[in-house]
């Protein structure tokens, strides 16, 4: 394990870095969490579970929010600590017609809790490899820490591959503010990934953004085909004789068979989410989406606004179609304006036949309820 004295010095770095903003304002912004707000009455507004050891189902993976046990420095400085639990050989539900998929799991499901901070909090992810476990495990978080804390092999780092039965801290300043995925980074990066070991990372900004009911979505899919693991995608091996030419039989093309949001095919058909006419909404996108290149999520109906990566307080541009890389996340933002049934999903045929799709299922207003016709579409 790393020493006290290094671990002060990764933090004393990662502070450093996150001094975006300067002089008293930055040293007061970073004890309190968020200027004329408590970290306590914010975690409250960001609806955090009490409940953190929940298995939560898809339908409740939208609303889990875990914010860590929560503790303060001397200074006042948020401490955040979370524990994530690496399980092999888990039989998870994948679909609405009866599918088990063979997965690797944080905490229990597919994909792992959704963990949420403040940018400046002192975070503490502490990730125990299973002793029962066949192979070493990491944690790498797509935000801004120190090369120790980053959950990769290369370099040797002591976190970047977690054998059966040891477990490692990753400790750092939460910076910037955004949306992140975050995933097992040991080789076949790709079976990890496949399996399971991937989640939704959220830094929130020190001051709220305005107040919105919220969702998390993570699209992935699922490669049931376990033939085709313990490889690599590698350069092409060169045909001696020949080499203007390749070998052939070198690849297997692997491919999803069945798509989600959250986990379970086709979930939100079963169970649409309620919405009400009038109110504003904010999604938290990350596509977790291997062996295709892309992935995308349409709303019909409506318009929305979009925030890229979610490192920005105003959108990029307002549409009803964003398309995202594996690995790649943003912020939707829209009101839901007439009532009705709405379909959310892929814009590609495949993915929506085989389990990426949905639906809002929109109430009216209360009769008493006026909604003017510029409120009806993205909020501003």
């Amino acid at each position: 394990m790393l020493n006290k004295r290094t671990i002060n010095y990764v933090l004393l770095i990662s502070a450093t870095i996150s001094l975006v903003l300067t002089g008293a304002e930055a040293s007061a912004m970073s004890v309190t969490g968020s200027p004329g707000i408590s970290s306590e009455d914010y975690d409250k507004a960001k609806h955090c579970t009490s409940d953190l050891s929940k298995h939560p189902t898809s339908i409740e993976y939208l609303t889990y929010f875990n914010c860590g046990h929560v503790s303060k420095e001397s200074n006042g400085q948020t401490i955040r600590d979370f524990t994530l639990v690496v399980k092999e050989n888990q039989k998870i539900p994948i679909s609405n017609e009866g599918h088990i998929f063979d997965g690797w799991t944080f905490n229990g499901t597919i994909p792992g809790p959704t963990m949420r901070v403040t940018q400046g909090d002192h975070v503490r992810i502490k990730v125990i490899n299973s002793p029962e476990n066949q192979h070493a495990h990491s944690l790498h978080l797509h935000s801004i820490h120190p090369a120790v804390m980053d959950g990769v092999s290369m370099g040797g780092y002591q976190g970047g591959a977690i054998p059966p039965g040891g477990s490692f801290i990753y400790e750092f300043v939460a910076q910037p503010y955004g949306v992140f995925p975050y995933h097992c980074h040991v080789d076949p990066i790709a079976d990890h990934i496949n399996r399971g070991l991937y989640g939704m990372f959220i830094i929130d900004t020190k001051t709220p953004r305005p107040e919105m009911d919220e969702f998390a979505m993570l699209m992935n899919g699922y490669d049931m085909n376990y033939t085709h693991e313990g490889g690599s995608f590698s350069m092409p091996p060169v045909d001696k004789k020949d080499p203007t030419k390749l070998l052939e039989g070198h690849d297997v093309e692997r491919g999803n068979d069945i798509y989600t949001v959250n986990g379970v095919g086709f979930g939100y058909m079963d169970h649409p989410i309620h919405l009400v006419q009038g109110e504003n909404y904010r999604i938290y996108l990350v596509n977790m989406l291997d062996f295709d290149l892309v992935n995308s999520f349409h709303l019909h109906g409506m318009m929305y606004n979009y925030i890229s990566a979610g490192t920005a307080t105003v959108p990029d541009y307002k549409t009803d179609i964003v398309t995202q890389t594996v690995g790649d996340r943003g912020i939707i933002e829209f009101t839901a304006g007439y009532p009705g049934q709405y379909m959310i999903h892929a814009h590609q045929s495949e993915f929506t036949g085989k389990g990426w799709m949905g639906m809002l299922n929109v109430t009216a207003a209360a009769p008493s309820a006026s909604i003017p016709l510029s409120k009806i579409g993205a909020t501003t």
